[in-house]
């Protein structure tokens, strides 16, 4: 049996040692990169579905204000889109907000913003989702509370990350020979499998569902293959690795004509407190 160094069982958990500059890793990732994550999630699909609309959905039709927090280029702020409805998609990096702006379209209002300091009005949206930042930011409590903050009594929190369940088991063996080869697994600061129930309660977000899916993205080529390596947070890993993981799914590909990689997620969706009745406390 191999066994794994203390630093990559933790990263395992999904979480980064103290000593990792994540700040730093996260912006040189998303200034170099805008766009690669949504990019692969949009085409990772559990059957004619990719996991932007399965997010979306979560979102009632009767929603009139929605944000994305952590919006990235834009992928899952579009599929929120509905007639009357405002959609504002929020971003800290400068370069997936400019993605996401040359991509339009121009009903969705685009800010730059921090997730511990969300640029809205308290009580002022029907609907928070974020699709990566409750992995990718460094206290997601710090998320949670923004999102309480700026959504109006009986409006909905949804949350989306990568997690470790479900696989099928031939997809958790090609899952596993490629996490080899690459030397990591995908790091985030904040755990896969974050115990969400007494957080949100403790924002008065009552935690209504919590559901799971696998998508499935399929390498075909080369360009492929390069596409999911350079969308995945591996701060653990090296050039070399990430190029033998890259030629061993090129040679799988050709050989086998594809090869479908795993991709499990997870999806929360909550419901802030309603105001009391005026007189009643």
């Amino acid at each position: 049996m191999r066994l794994f160094p203390v630093h990559e069982v933790v990263r395992r958990l999904g979480l980064s040692l103290p000593e990792d500059d994540w700040p730093d890793y996260l912006a040189r990732f998303h200034a170099e990169r805008p766009g690669v994550i949504q990019e692969v999630l949009g085409r990772s699909l559990a059957g004619q579905r990719s996991p932007y609309v399965w997010l979306a959905r979560s979102v009632s039709r009767t929603a009139g204000s929605v944000v994305d927090v952590r919006c990235g280029a834009g992928a899952l702020t579009r599929e929120l889109v509905e007639e009357g409805r405002q959609v504002i998609g929020i971003e800290d990096s400068a370069d997936e907000l400019a993605a996401a702006r040359a991509a339009g379209p121009e009903s969705i209002t685009w800010l730059h913003g921090e997730v511990g300091n969300l640029p809205l009005a308290s009580s002022s949206v029907d609907a928070v989702v974020t699709s990566m930042g409750m992995v990718t930011a460094r206290d997601p409590r710090v998320l949670l509370d923004e999102a309480a903050r700026v959504l109006r009594p009986g409006g909905s929190f949804a949350c989306m990350a990568p997690t470790v369940r479900p696989m099928a088991p031939s997809l958790a063996r090609q899952a596993a020979e490629f996490t080899l080869r690459v030397g990591s697994t995908p790091s985030f600061p904040g755990a896969l499998e974050l115990k969400l129930t007494d957080l949100l309660a403790q924002r008065g977000l009552r935690k209504v569902e919590d559901a799971r899916a696998c998508y499935v993205f399929t390498v075909h080529d080369v360009e492929d293959a390069d596409l999911i390596i350079n969308a995945m947070y591996l701060p653990g890993s090296t050039p070399s690795r990430r190029r033998s993981a890259r030629d061993w799914l090129v040679r799988r590909a050709m050989a086998r004509g594809q090869v479908e990689l795993p991709i499990p997620m997870r999806r929360v969706v909550a419901l802030k407190d309603p105001e009391p009745a005026s007189g009643i406390v």
